[in-house]
């Protein structure tokens, strides 16, 4: 299982990257360093405005990942935007009725939040994402269940860094859930994939302190009632008569 490069000078920006080009061919991976160097850019400025500075041999990592044109990022993040949701959609419907715990139903899920939300696909569309992004769908399915948003309350000593490493145990707990669990049918398979990017060996993430907030931990979530209006139960209709 391909491992998250958290030894990057940034390991969100890196991370961010992987889950956008999750290939772990020399394209996918040229193509996440690439995002990587590139969402660095303006941070970096600000960093060394600030008056710190980076070794020579981070900055000469990021300057030369950032050439690769990145011209299918728009698409990447609405796959990847998709993908999150619909691992979420799962993850509730499995908390909310296990019989309606599907991907066709997280799918048509998704289809009407999208159209509320006037965001371009169509369930193939979302289909053919969370196939492509299977092994990164964890992380995505973490980062809708947030919000896709880090936070920091510098005022306890929580810092943005904890947040990243509070979302990867998030993922974490997300992926060991999604391959235990499994629907209650013939021949029924765990919904994620083993084969996933994951934290290194060993890792750990911080001891959480007094006044921080609840994260690391998934929540229960549930589907509102208004949602589950004409989701179809597995199994063929019964006969009326």
């Amino acid at each position: 299982m391909p491992t998250l490069p958290l030894d990057h000078p940034e390991p969100l920006a890196a991370t961010l990257g992987v889950m956008l080009y999750p290939g772990e061919d020399e394209n996918g991976q040229r193509r996440a360093r690439a995002f990587a160097a590139q969402f660095l850019a303006e941070p970096l400025r600000l960093f060394h405005d600030a008056g710190h500075s980076l070794t020579y041999e981070e900055l000469a990592r990021i300057a030369s990942d950032s050439g690769t044109p990145l011209d299918d990022l728009e698409e990447r993040l609405r796959d990847g935007w998709s993908t999150g949701e619909t691992v979420k959609m799962l993850f509730a419907l499995a908390h909310t009725d296990l019989s309606l715990a599907s991907w066709g139903n997280a799918t048509k899920l998704v289809e009407t939040i999208a159209a509320r939300h006037r965001v371009r696909g169509s369930r193939t569309s979302f289909y053919d994402a969370r196939r492509r992004y299977g092994s990164v769908a964890h992380l995505w399915g973490a980062f809708s269940i947030r919000e896709r948003r880090f936070q920091s309350h510098p005022e306890v000593g929580y810092e943005g860094w904890h947040d990243f490493q509070f979302f990867l145990a998030e993922s974490e707990v997300l992926h060991r859930w999604g391959r235990s669990w499994r629907p209650d049918r013939a021949n029924s398979e765990p919904p994620l994939p083993e084969e996933a990017w994951h934290v290194p060996e060993g890792w750990t993430p911080p001891e959480a302190q007094p006044g921080w907030p609840r994260t690391g931990g998934i929540p229960g979530l549930t589907v509102p009632d208004d949602l589950l209006a004409g989701l179809r139960r597995p199994g063929r209709p019964k006969n009326s008569d």
